[in-house]
């Protein structure tokens, strides 16, 4: 190498300019779009994306930049006379600080004003000499294979996730390359050959003399460098496109996962994308089902604006969803002030009776303490009934051609829902059919006993369309 040499990582550092602004908040939106009713924009869900992957591509390429030079320069090190270390470690220092510069770089002419300066820093460790170096002709610089490192160049820019700064970068490569060739062909002793001049036209003797004449320059090479440039920056653009494609592809999944969500549970989510088949054919399965039903809430909703009434439904079944989510329950329907949850759905799992059950606690619990917070506003308390079974079902779709809905059904349910009703006339708010209780006993899934504490038993119940009582558990 004549006078040193670099490779550089500045162009993923580049990211910060197209991404720091929108990662500074990046969070922050993220976090209001998901607590937004109202779902983002496309634009929207693929700016913080974005932003996410140039974060990541940012603090890599700093790191690796850091690493590269260090490694280089102690290779330039050993390849270089020791005189010319000066000059040597101020390209290095130089183009180590520009790696940086992007972190302070806001407007789009500074973003694409910083590729340019690397390839005319480049540019000058190549053709200008060191006052060190021993007085060869400068076209001798065209000899060292120092080109190499304007594609280590071109490569980094990859990390800008940005197709037209990855071309950029090439035609910036291009350009020095052409002004460094042409500065050289203006120099008084430089001599002007073309490869297909001495093949054709040239004697054996005199074309190896004019090949290694140290003032030569050949157009031809020039041609050929600023064609791979273009060529190379041109390829790793489509590349690029196609990687922003795939980003676009995962966050337009994300969006379908989760409107999917705004209508399945997570557990069905889930099982929809990752099987072929998903939720299964139809069959017969054990599972809790559990019923909860605001009591009153048709003489409460008279009395209420319409806004009013389906702002208190949107903050029961947020409640009631919660807490079925969080114990692993799937949100079967809506009906009215009503919820109908399950327990073992779509696949069965080791403790789903004491899910429900805990569930069902959690319910209440969750309905007292806000109470409390409806009576410092001066608003009516609520009332909840649950009711909950546990025995077979049958699962399946059901629905017609354009339209399916995934349901249990069978005797589980009705008396699930008989149970429910039936807080009313025992003036509880829980109800539990003691197969429930039982299935709970078996599971023996953590401290049983204080959570069957809030239960007691009662008396058998006869239930409507039904010839057998149920015996049933119930709490306050």
């Amino acid at each position: 190498m004549q006078s040193g040499s670099f490779t550089d990582w500045r162009a993923a550092l580049q990211l910060a300019i197209d991404a720091l602004p929108a990662a500074r908040g990046s969070a922050k939106r993220a976090a209001s779009m998901a607590a937004s009713p109202v779902a983002p924009s496309r634009a929207a869900r693929l700016a913080v994306a974005f932003a996410a992957e140039q974060r990541v591509g940012l603090r890599l390429s700093a790191r690796v930049r850091v690493a590269v030079v260090a490694v280089l320069a102690l290779w330039v090190w050993v390849e270089n006379p020791l005189p010319r270390l000066p000059m040597l470690w101020g390209y290095l220092s130089a183009f180590a600080i520009l790696g940086y510069a992007p972190l302070w770089v806001r407007s789009r002419v500074g973003r694409y004003c910083l590729p340019l300066v690397d390839q005319i820093l480049l540019g000058c460790a190549i053709f200008i000499p060191s006052p060190s170096d021993p007085d060869l002709p400068l076209q001798m610089a065209l000899r060292y294979g120092n080109e190499s490192f304007v594609f280590v160049l071109i490569v980094a820019s990859v990390f800008t996730y940005s197709p037209a700064m990855v071309l950029w970068t090439g035609v910036c490569a291009a350009l020095v390359w052409s002004a460094a060739t042409l500065w050289l062909l203006w120099q008084p002793d430089a001599v002007v050959t073309w490869s297909t001049t001495f093949w054709g036209h040239l004697p054996h003797d005199r074309l190896v003399a004019a090949m290694l004449d140290p003032h030569r320059v050949n157009p031809g090479l020039w041609g050929r460098l600023v064609v791979l440039f273009l060529v190379t920056s041109a390829a790793l653009a489509v590349f690029v496109h196609r990687a922003r494609r795939l980003v676009e592809r995962q966050a337009d999944a994300a969006r379908e996962r989760a409107n999917l969500s705004r209508y399945f549970s997570p557990n069905q989510v889930e099982e929809l994308a990752q099987s072929d088949t998903p939720l299964g054919a139809t069959r017969q399965q054990t599972i809790a089902v559990l019923f909860g039903d605001l009591v009153g809430f048709t003489a409460l909703a008279e009395s209420l604006r319409p806004d009013d009434v389906i702002a208190l439904l949107r903050a029961f079944h947020g409640r009631m969803q919660d807490a079925v989510f969080a114990h692993g329950g799937t949100v079967d329907k809506y009906v009215g002030d009503a919820i109908m949850a399950t327990f073992g759905t779509p696949r069965p799992g080791p403790t789903d009776a004491t899910q429900a059950l805990r569930c069902a606690a959690a319910m209440r619990d969750s309905v007292a303490g806000w109470n409390v917070e409806r009576a410092a506003r001066g608003e009516v308390a609520l009332q909840l009934g649950i009711g909950a079974h546990y025995g077979p079902v049958v699962l399946g779709n059901i629905g017609g051609s354009s339209r399916l809905e995934f349901a249990a059904i069978g005797d589980t349910v009705n008396v699930a829902s008989r149970l429910e009703r039936l807080t009313r006339s025992l003036g509880v708010t829980v109800v539990v059919s003691d197969a429930l209780i039982a299935a709970v006993r078996r599971e023996g899934d953590g401290d049983i006993e204080t959570l069957l504490s809030a239960f007691s038993p009662a008396a058998q119940q006869a239930l409507r369309g039904r010839n057998e009582s149920v015996a049933v558990w119930v709490a306050a």
